[in-house]
Formats: structure tokens, C-alpha cells, sequence
């Protein structure tokens, strides 16, 4: 499996700011996986209306970032900017 030697260095649900993490980490020319969960009740077949209740639709998909243990630093300082500028 790809994630042997791969740390986690991101996990969101928000969509826009995934893109814009891969983005800027394909800029700097730094390596990187994804992994992409879906925890919505449609996925755990636990029916469809009744499951639904309460659940925030915006939340259902989370988005994983996994790089290189030598470049764990330098995607972190990365990812830092990337929400800050996304914040703003």
C-alpha cells in the first residue's frame, strides 16, 4: 500500500481548500497521496431518510494528504500558509 513510508499531514472536509493544499504542494514540486472517505449514510447503507437526520451534508467527505517522512516539515510549513491565506 502507498502509505508505508507516508505521513498524514492533512485532513479536512472543506473541498476548496483541499484543491488549494495539493495545488501549492505540487508547486513546490512536493510529493503526495490522497485518500478521500465518505462517512455519509449513503455509504454505510443505513438508510436514506432516517439516517440522514441530524447529519451535516457539508461533513459526509473527509480529504487525507499524505507525504514523505523527509518532507513532512516542508508540507506542514506549507499547509500553515495555505489556510492562513484561505482565512483571510
Amino acid at each position: 500500500m502507498f502509505f508505508n513510508r507516508k505521513k498524514e499531514v492533512f485532513l479536512t472536509s472543506d473541498v476548496e481548500l483541499f484543491g488549494f493544499v495539493i495545488s501549492a504542494l505540487k508547486q513546490k514540486k512536493i510529493p503526495y497521496e490522497t485518500k478521500t472517505v465518505n462517512m455519509g449514510t449513503q455509504n454505510r447503507r443505513s438508510g436514506t431518510l432516517l439516517g440522514q437526520i441530524g447529519e451535516k451534508i457539508d461533513l459526509e467527505i473527509m480529504y487525507y494528504v499524505y507525504v514523505n517522512e523527509e518532507d513532512v516539515e516542508t508540507a506542514q510549513y506549507i499547509i500553515r500558509q495555505c489556510q492562513r491565506q484561505a482565512a483571510e
